[in-house]
């Protein structure tokens, strides 16, 4: 197996430390040096996957056939709806026009499903989710019957690397989202059939699709098993061409007999450019003008003016090649230019597109876009994916100035009807050109498919604010609104709020880079990342942790655990060396409430994913122990009980064993607790804070709830889209709501079940029981909304559970305040107030 290569982590440590005294703001430092993208695409494959090395889809297109068929009459009261972001769009990896009306678009995103708009992608609802009543996630390709726009077909699944080593990358598919094969509608997108059902196989993704455009029965698909067609309009496909990675299909439109397909990515065999003039029977590999072979892979393009005039975009795996063209179909090719403008993303994103009336008039990018009217032989620069504007940008309208356009191009489209009017998708969404590609701008109104990664966070004290990191688009903050405030660069990773003053927020960027806002994220100055560990190996997603007794107390993590207690200032490592070993770095730190001196950590081998850990340290992380009782597989997520610190939940990626564990005797054992779960890896795990009994687990189906201390699960799914990838839930404790961000949908907000439950309705008892101020001083005020005088009692826990004040016989009259005083430390409190008809839990912050 070949060892990923970690010069990386080290090379960061310096540029970061370079950075860290910018004074702006945002940070926006130059993530664009090395692929974010292949790191998030292997770990989320190799979690997945291990201990083995390919994903077994199977199991999760079996679990999601059986979730499919368990939740259509349920009605749990979720009642999740989406929050946004809906003015920053989210990885896209396709696009389609309808034939008749341009204005009808289709995009494919990586991670949301198929979307479409009947505005061109102008406005701010511009664009809504298609349903197709299957758990589709990535969409690399669309195709539309230009004869009959209600024939449609999709393929699913992203994988850019088939069981084939490249430098620099473990010898695994990189897999971006589950796939489960081509889908069709024959009514415009109302309903959907399996057409090329690859649900029961293991590494298998559809990169392209094409229609004859003579004969639309004929459709081809290229995928990573070969390439297939299909004569009877998808009723069945044949696999004509037995070649790995096949990538691109083009069609001659004048000559349709006359087939283009590009093979090959990460240095899989027989990568080049084929030929074939006879409809697909026969294909020959052209050679002359063109590379020998390559590492990346290649994008083609038909000049919609000259049939036999081609353009190829060819790159190595981590470098650019060049840009090539053919005048004669394909015999030959001459390199326009070697301009490196797919540089390290040549396995992953570039493509040219040609304007279609005239052939010399092109557009093509990778990591920024350019413009060429002659060919390729010169270009200028017309979009830099640096100069995308930080702050609150208007949902549907301009991201930055006419020449940003987002990283990471996937696809170069230009209007059929309209010479003038293109379109690219970008890791950041859809970007327009009105004038042939001069000047753009971003049209990602609406369209929520942001993939968020853990660690999620809210206010303690405000209901409206919250922030989160995503894969490729930064960090971007809530304020209540659908247009989200965006703040640093880079993939944005864990983030937190400080519980005790809403001012103080820290956000984070790939492998540890640590930042500390005082302004509420206006500007992000310091950067706080412990210096002993620049030097040390970290996860790309590594941890920090704020202390649940102090949050100036912060834990992060590389191969050693750091603490600060002067929230950031300062630094220790609570070991002298490694917890496991020097290439083994932490991806989760989970601390108790009830106990400041217990922690779990999970550790997985990020050199091989060869192994994967679990310990714990009932001394600040002094010493550590191992535990028993847990499965091999990478533990992503653990949450103690807010009152009782022997009580802990963990959770599992991967498949073939239980996913949730629990432990009584603090994290020393564990048993699995997990009846009515799924066989789908697991990514987070929450305990409800107003009722510990009340346990929810976001995985790769969506959302699970349990009310019984996790004896038994259920679907909590309500108003989700199919196959959300849940990937962190919070509780926004003033909003007495649930929060899940999810990779590839975006953030959701949802009902509490210990809020929905009980003899009001859930509107009246969101509101009429009121305390304030919090956080509180020297007292407090319980304020009754209700119309009819209320008796009852109150009592004040600490986070151990222990009642340290309370007041019995009280009585509440309607809208009128019983004060109470208070001389207890500084800290997060739970006043519980019960009456005899029900109990009601309030989290209450006393500072001091």
């Amino acid at each position: 197996m070949k060892k990923i290569f970690y010069l990386f982590s080290y090379t960061w440590a310096c540029l970061f430390l370079a950075l860290a005294g910018c004074n702006q703001q945002t940070v926006n430092f130059d993530e664009k040096r090395f692929s974010g993208a292949e790191w998030s695409l292997l770990q989320w494959s190799a979690f997945r996957a291990y201990p083995d090395e390919q994903v077994p889809v199977r199991k999760w297109a079996a679990a999601q056939a059986a979730l499919r068929t368990s939740v259509q009459t349920r009605n749990t009261g979720a009642e999740w709806e989406g929050i946004g972001p809906k003015n920053i769009g989210g990885r896209t990896l396709s696009l389609a026009f309808h034939p008749t009306d341009t204005n009808v678009i289709y995009i494919g995103s990586a991670g949301g499903g198929l979307w479409k708009t009947e505005t061109a992608g102008l406005g701010v609802q511009a664009w809504e989710r298609v349903e197709t009543g299957f758990p589709i996630l990535g969409v690399p390709a669309i195709a539309i019957n230009p004869q009959n726009p209600d024939e449609m077909y999709i393929g699913t699944g992203e994988v850019y690397n088939y069981d084939a080593a490249a430098p620099g990358i473990v010898n695994r598919v990189t897999r971006g989202t589950y796939g489960i094969g081509i889908l069709k509608t024959t009514d415009g997108g109302q309903t959907w059939t399996k057409s090329l059902d690859w649900a029961l196989d293991e590494m298998t993704g559809v990169q392209d699709i094409a229609i004859d455009p003579v004969n639309p029965a004929t459709v081809f698909a290229a995928t990573t098993e070969g390439l297939y067609r299909s004569e009877d309009a998808g009723e069945s496909w044949e696999k004509i061409f037995p070649l790995e990675m096949a990538v691109d299909i083009e069609i001659d439109p004048v000559e349709p007999n006359r087939i283009y397909v590009s093979f090959g990515n990460f240095n899989s065999p027989g990568s080049g450019i084929y030929r074939s003039l006879d409809g697909g029977e026969n294909f020959q590999l052209l050679t002359n003008g063109l590379p020998a072979s390559y590492g990346g892979k290649t994008l083609l393009s038909i000049a919609p003016s000259d049939h036999l005039t081609l353009y190829a975009s060819i790159a190595d795996a981590f470098s650019g090649i060049g840009l090539y063209r053919s005048m004669d179909g394909g015999t030959s090719w001459t390199q326009m230019n070697d301009f490196n403008y797919a540089t390290y993303q040549g396995w992953y994103s570039h493509d040219v597109g040609i304007r279609p009336d005239n052939p010399d008039w092109i557009v093509f990018a990778g990591v920024n876009t350019y413009l060429s009217i002659d060919g390729g032989v010169n270009h200028t620069e017309v979009g830099n994916w640096s100069l995308w504007t930080f702050g609150q940008v208007p949902v549907g309208g301009p991201e930055g100035p006419p020449n940003y356009v987002h990283a990471d191009v996937h696809g170069i489209y230009f209007r059929p009807d309209n010479p003038n009017s293109v379109f690219l998708v970008t890791d950041g969404g859809v970007f327009y050109s009105g004038d042939a590609g001069l000047s753009w701008e971003g049209r990602n109104g609406n369209y929520q498919t942001q993939q968020f990664y853990a660690n999620f966070s809210n206010s303690a004290l405000t209901p409206d604010l919250a922030m989160g990191g995503m894969q490729d688009n930064a960090t971007a903050i809530y304020l209540g609104d659908d247009a989200w405030v965006r703040v640093l660069g880079g993939d944005g990773m864990g983030t937190a709020i400080d519980p005790t003053d809403d001012n103080i927020m820290y956000g984070s960027a790939q492998f540890l880079y640590l930042l500390k806002s005082f302004d509420q994220g206006m500007n992000f100055d310091s950067f706080i990342r412990p210096p002993e560990a620049d030097a040390e190996f970290k996860a790309f997603n590594s941890p920090f942790e704020l202390a649940p007794q102090n949050p100036q107390t912060i834990y992060a993590g590389s191969t050693r655990l750091y603490r600060s207690e002067d929230g950031g200032l300062t630094w220790s490592a609570t070991t002298a060396s490694s917890i496991v070993g020097d290439q083994i770095p932490i991806s989760k730190i989970g601390l108790s409430p009830a106990d400041e001196n217990l922690i779990l950590l999970s550790l997985v081998d990020y050199y091989e994913f060869t192994s994967a850990y679990v310990r714990r340290s009932d001394d600040q992380g002094a010493s550590w122990q191992t535990v028993s009782g847990l499965p091999d597989r990478i533990a992503t997520d653990f949450a103690f009980s807010p009152d009782d610190a022997n009580v802990a939940f963990a959770v599992f990626s991967g498949f073939g064993t239980p996913h949730v564990y629990k432990t009584e005797d603090g994290g020393m054992s564990w048993f699995a607790s997990d009846a009515g779960l799924p066989d789908v890896p697991a990514n987070t795990v929450l305990i409800d804070p107003f009722e510990p009994s009340h346990i929810y687990v976001g995985n790769d189906l969506g959302v699970y709830v349990s009310t019984d201390e996790g004896n038994s699960w259920e679907p909590y799914m309500d108003g989700l889209p199919a196959g959300v990838l849940a990937m962190d839930l919070t509780v926004s404790i003033p909003a007495l709501k649930l929060r899940l961000a999810t990779h590839g949908h975006g953030v959701y907000e949802g009902n509490l079940l210990s809020q929905t439950v009980g003899t009001a309705e859930p509107e009246e008892k969101e509101n009429r029981f009121v305390i304030y101020p919090n956080p509180a001083r020297d007292h407090f005020s319980l304020l009754w909304k209700g119309e009819e005088e209320l008796s009852g009692k109150w009592v004040l826990r600490d986070v151990k559970g222990r009642v340290v004040a309370g007041e019995e016989s009280v009585r509440l009259s309607p809208n009128a305040a019983h004060e109470a005083e208070l001389t207890l430390p500084g800290g997060t409190y739970y006043l519980e107030w019960r009456d005899e008809k029900e109990r009601k839990v309030r989290p209450l912050v006393i500072v001091r």
